[in-house]
């Protein structure tokens, strides 16, 4: 993966919109975005558990000495009680060099409580600047969703109108037919017309000749 951010400071201040405006896929680019914040994300967390567990450990080490060094401070009381200043020298030579572990241990407590501290603060605005990429993320598939329906919609009115077209053309076509039709059948009624008075007259004339012939015999 493309390291888009170089450490913790750079996501905190980035501009996410900045960035995905200038990228040319802005939807890979978020990707990337969210995949490095939860990388790292992850690795603050596992510090974070690293420097919890040694401060318990310099806690409990602290216990440890504090209980030490009250009882090298018990036997230097109890040695002047019975006049032997030898003892009580020793007791609180232990109890002194206890004194300093104490010191040095109070200090990287106080160190790693800050440091886990940081580390807590490092997670809560992590995860909220993870919250606005996951926002920012849902948004750009909403839009997404929101424009292949358009198309979606747009190729079905498109298949509307030809579908709408070819119903016209159809109808045009049945209603030329028709005329055709009804003038191919005006064409054969008056042809009909035409034969039988061309019969008629034949007719006509055979009798004609008929009452001729009828005269003639007469005469």
């Amino acid at each position: 993966m493309p390291n888009v951010f170089s450490r913790f400071a750079d996501i905190i201040s980035s501009n996410i919109n900045s960035l995905l405006d200038r990228a040319e896929n802005p939807a890979k680019m978020l990707k990337l975005i969210i995949g490095e914040m939860e990388d790292t994300l992850v690795d603050i967390k596992s510090g974070t558990a690293q420097s919890m567990a040694a401060l318990s450990n310099l806690k409990r080490r602290r216990d440890e000495v504090a209980k030490t060094r009250d009882l090298w401070l018990g036997r230097a009381k109890q040695a002047v009680a019975k006049d032997r200043d030898d003892l009580a020298r020793v007791a609180l030579v232990e109890k002194h060099s206890a004194d300093e572990e104490l010191m040095s241990l109070e200090s990287q407590i106080d160190e790693l409580d800050q440091l886990v501290a940081k580390h807590h603060d490092e997670i809560d605005q992590l995860e909220a600047k993870i919250a606005q990429a996951r926002d920012r993320e849902k948004v750009m598939k909403l839009r997404l969703n929101q424009a292949e329906q358009s198309l979606k919609v747009s190729g079905e009115m498109r298949r509307y109108d030809l579908t709408a077209s070819r119903a016209k053309l159809d109808r045009l076509d049945q209603r030329l037919d028709r005329i055709e039709a009804e003038a191919e059948l005006e064409r054969s009624h008056r042809g009909r017309q035409s034969g039988d008075n061309g019969l008629d007259k034949e007719f006509a004339l055979l009798d004609d000749t008929i009452e001729k012939e009828l005269e003639s015999l007469k005469k």
